[in-house]
């Protein structure tokens, strides 16, 4: 009997465990501080997880560059750079002479051809007491002028030429005015603008300068200071239309000479054209001037830039 009761008392202890491991109800779930956590709570914590997680997930995936092409990177890096034309060195075109000019050619194409491109105008004027250390007489001079001086190079190169316009059948074709030195160049354009004034007494000192610059230097502006510069008898411009004149113009840079002052270039040399005046250069440049159809500014200009 006593055997029977302990068990009853055993079973009676056990019972109230049984009914604390019942289920619990979700929708009635307890915190441990006593709260009730509600259903749409629960749903943002885990949609915050998920979010979370799908960030952490973007992080970690690894970062691809994007693809070059590596083929076409090298066909443009291995491909030839082509270099710009360069202009062809200039040859002097073969010229043909009347007479023997052998022992002129060395002064026809001098050895430094640049030396005697000076440009003296306007604008690049010459100190007054330059004169020139090699100046030799003129064989050809005018009848009427006394001796007259060049440069030997420039002397040397003219010789030959008047020789071959003779040779070619010019007539009167001789040197009338060569260096002149800078108060020579004084003297004269004074006496100038004191004939116009004379001829116009209405004009005043600095109109009738003006009008007398067209054709004759200012002191310091005048080619003829260099040595080089050389003007043939006749100062007219009809002298142009003649025979001499024409041949004279064709035929200069033959032998180092060019047409100083053309007829289509006076709003660029400030000066009127004239037919008799000729300015040494050398062959080389001179040859290439004709072909560019340039006159000495423009040329300058040209082998500047």
């Amino acid at each position: 009997m006593k055997k029977f009761i302990l068990i009853l008392t055993v079973i009676s202890l056990l019972l109230p465990s049984c009914t604390a491991s019942d289920p619990v109800d979700t929708a009635d779930t307890s915190k441990s501080d006593g709260t009730t956590a509600s259903t749409d709570t629960v749903a943002e914590d885990t949609d915050v997880q998920t979010q979370d997680a799908a960030m952490e997930s973007e992080t970690d995936d690894e970062i691809t560059e994007p693809e070059t092409d590596d083929e076409t990177t090298e066909l443009e890096t291995d491909d030839e750079i082509t270099e710009p034309e360069t202009e062809k060195p200039w040859e002097v075109p073969e010229a043909e002479y009347l007479t023997d000019i052998s022992k002129y050619e060395k002064y026809i194409d001098p050895e430094d051809r640049d030396a005697y491109l000076i440009l003296v105008n306007h604008n690049n004027r010459i100190d007054r007491n330059y004169v020139p250390d090699d100046l030799v007489d003129v064989v050809d001079t005018t009848e009427w002028r006394s001796t007259l001086q060049m440069r030997l190079y420039a002397a040397k190169a003219l010789e030959a030429f008047l020789k071959e316009a003779r040779a070619a059948g010019c007539k009167n074709v001789t040197a009338a005015s060569c260096y002149r030195s800078y108060d020579r160049q004084e003297h004269i354009f004074n006496r100038y603008v004191d004939d116009k004034m004379k001829e116009d007494p209405s004009l005043t000192r600095e109109e009738a300068e003006a009008i007398i610059h067209m054709d004759t230097a200012f002191p310091g502006e005048s080619e003829h200071q260099t040595g080089l510069a050389c003007d043939v008898e006749n100062f007219n411009q009809t002298f142009g239309d003649t025979f001499e004149g024409k041949w004279l113009a064709k035929n200069a840079w033959k032998f180092g000479f060019i047409l100083r002052f053309p007829e289509d270039k006076e709003e660029i040399t400030k000066i009127v054209y004239e037919p008799w005046h000729f300015r040494y250069v050398g062959i080389y440049h001179a040859s290439r001037m004709v072909d560019l159809d340039m006159c000495l500014e423009e040329y300058i200009e040209y082998l500047n830039n």
